[in-house]
């Protein structure tokens, strides 16, 4: 059934209709066999389907939706598409469906990768997971502003959407701000593992956050490796 067809069907049956599109849906214009954006506008959800680069991102610029699913092909214009994406609606959270399996996307560009196959209670929880909390405040720290319910952050002017993961990892060292803390710790406690012998995504994780917080990632001044210790978040520059 056309996504069209379902605000109708919606007030035939007496269900709410949202006015606003919630969702940017980017699919071909040839029927697939499975198509996800109508089971997910059954769902209550405000679905916008567009089918070309250029419509997706005059609608992203015009509209800011919070959350815009792409299931595009061939594989290879997923780069192309998600960067044309994020320009037109910075902000705006992106998740890849029927994604190739071992496939990477450029940081930034795409929140969510969903390989096929996967049930329909996995898009909508990703779904979910991605659009913006109603609740929940700003905190401050120094010059610093968390939203730990909408994932985001806030420094030097600018604005930044944190992964769950992200947010954790900053949550975990923001609590011990000033305190060198042991990589077996922090991956024991933000990743709730006992297996610390590959340390490869927490090395990953703390670099992305440098790109945030630091001016200059290179050499780290906020967020720093203590030799023989760990790692340390210090605002102020400095660690015990």
């Amino acid at each position: 059934m056309h996504v069209a067809h379902l605000c109708w069907l919606q007030f035939l049956r007496g269900l709410p209709i949202m006015a606003d599109p919630k969702i940017l849906w980017l699919e071909p214009s040839k029927a697939r066999k499975t198509s996800y954006a109508a089971q997910v506008a059954r769902r209550r959800y405000a679905v916008q389907v567009v089918h070309d680069q250029r419509a997706a991102c005059r609608f992203a610029a015009a509209q800011h939706p919070p959350v815009c699913v792409v299931d595009v092909a061939p594989a290879a214009a997923v780069q192309r598409v998600c960067s044309a994406l994020r320009k037109a609606a910075p902000k705006m959270r992106i998740i890849v469906v029927q994604a190739r399996a071992g496939m990477e996307v450029a940081s930034g560009c795409a929140e969510v990768l969903l390989c096929a196959p996967f049930t329909i209670r996995k898009l909508l929880n990703s779904i979910r997971q991605q659009l913006p909390a109603n609740g929940g405040e700003w905190v401050a720290h120094g010059a610093l502003r968390l939203h730990p319910a909408a994932r985001r952050l806030q420094l030097r002017g600018h604005e930044h959407l944190l992964s769950p993961k992200l947010l954790r990892l900053l949550e975990f060292m923001l609590a011990r701000e000033g305190k060198p803390v042991s990589t077996t710790l922090i991956v024991r406690r933000v990743w709730e593992t006992e297996y610390t012998s590959d340390l490869n995504t927490l090395h990953n994780h703390i670099n992305t956050l440098r790109k945030i917080l630091e001016v200059d990632p290179a050499h780290p001044h906020i967020l720093r490796t203590v030799r023989g210790k760990g790692y340390c978040l210090s605002l102020n520059g400095k660690a015990e």
